[in-house]
């Protein structure tokens, strides 16, 4: 799991690729930890444009 949240759609691969290259050796338990983590930033941002679009005046279509 890793988050793409605030990276340029331009730099999203080599952000995902380096980060799989970084964590390849980690044991399960840190790599619990730090998937956690990045599930935690994953539910953070999607929340955060819930509550935006809830603030932000609706248009009808």
């Amino acid at each position: 799991m890793i988050c793409l949240d605030g990276v340029a759609q331009g730099e999203a691969l080599d952000h995902l690729l380096a980060g799989i290259r970084a964590r390849l050796g980690n044991d399960p338990e840190e790599e619990r930890v730090l998937a956690a983590e990045e599930l935690r930033k994953l539910a953070r941002g999607r929340l955060t444009r819930l509550v935006h679009d809830l603030n932000s005046p609706y248009v009808p279509v």
